[in-house]
């Protein structure tokens, strides 16, 4: 029964339009800036950049480093954070005015397993965002390899730990998912939950944490403990691809070590997946 429902709520999300328009909107980003780089790097004057950034953005450009640049888009405290914010607070609270919740209840299911169903059902179009980055963005710097070098570095690539990558990447989608989900539960209104949502990452993660890191000391080291800073800790592990978030400029030693970090990812999810099921439990869903 409980796959039953992961299935028919996996179907439903899949036909929803949101979440196949974020999916080419992210498309169309890693298309953008890999090509503005790459016309950056043709049209500027040699010149007048730095050999250090030439080099930078030719390894961006090219594989192997091409295929974990295109994957960062997807991580949590980047555009994947963003956009599973605002699947989930559609896909979530739109179903109170639809009242398709009151369907399954209305079987006997349990509003626990209801609720754990659905949230399992989001896990896949989770992993939909970062298989788009890294297809596309695989494609193109696998050309401008093609281009730039002559040939495309297949030997140079480490698939298996590419394929560790993707599921590290998806699973720093967790907590933002999971937050969501609650405020999606807690208020019925898709407003209250992307807001919410947008308003913990792009204010609180984008720039409260980096007040904080001005401060220094033990000040700066909160934001270690948010799921940004978890996810870069954990994502230090993606040796020979390793996913450079955007904006971690520290060193990843000053995150905590993979294990605990990924640890604090999960208990951040099933913190908000549980404090989701009381308030559900206890909500009036008739009239």
């Amino acid at each position: 029964m409980f796959w039953q429902m992961v299935t028919v709520e996996y179907s439903k999300i899949t036909k929803r339009a949101i979440l196949w328009i974020e999916l080419a909107l992210l498309a169309l980003a890693v298309l953008l800036l890999h090509g503005l780089l790459y016309a950056t790097l043709r049209l500027s004057p040699s010149e007048e950049m730095p050999p250090e950034a030439v080099a930078q953005i030719e390894e961006t450009l090219t594989w192997p480093a091409g295929l974990a640049g295109a994957m960062s888009f997807a991580a949590g405290p980047n555009l994947g954070g963003l956009i599973i914010i605002i699947l989930v607070g559609a896909v979530v609270a739109q179903e109170y005015g639809w009242r398709t919740i009151q369907l399954w209840l209305g079987r006997g299911v349990s509003r626990p397993l209801f609720l754990l169903a659905k949230f399992v059902a989001l896990l896949l179009p989770a992993l939909l965002i970062v298989l788009t980055p890294l297809l596309v963005g695989g494609l193109i710097t696998a050309f401008f390899s093609q281009q730039m070098n002559g040939a495309i570095p297949f030997d140079q690539v480490n698939w298996g730990q590419l394929g560790f990558s993707v599921l590290r990447v998806t699973y720093t989608l967790l907590p933002y998912a999971a937050l969501t989900f609650f405020l999606a539960i807690a208020s019925r209104s898709t407003v209250v939950a992307v807001g919410g949502g947008l308003g913990y990452a792009l204010l609180l993660e984008g720039i409260l944490v980096q007040l904080l890191a001005f401060a220094g000391g033990a000040w700066a080291r909160i934001g270690y403990y948010l799921p940004a800073g978890l996810a870069r800790g954990l994502l230090a592990t993606n040796s020979g691809l390793v996913v450079q978030v955007e904006g971690a400029s520290a060193p990843a030693a000053q995150y905590l070590e993979p294990g605990p970090a990924a640890l604090g990812i999960a208990l951040y999810a099933l913190a908000f997946l549980g404090l989701s099921i009381l308030v559900f439990r206890r909500q009036d869903l008739g009239g």
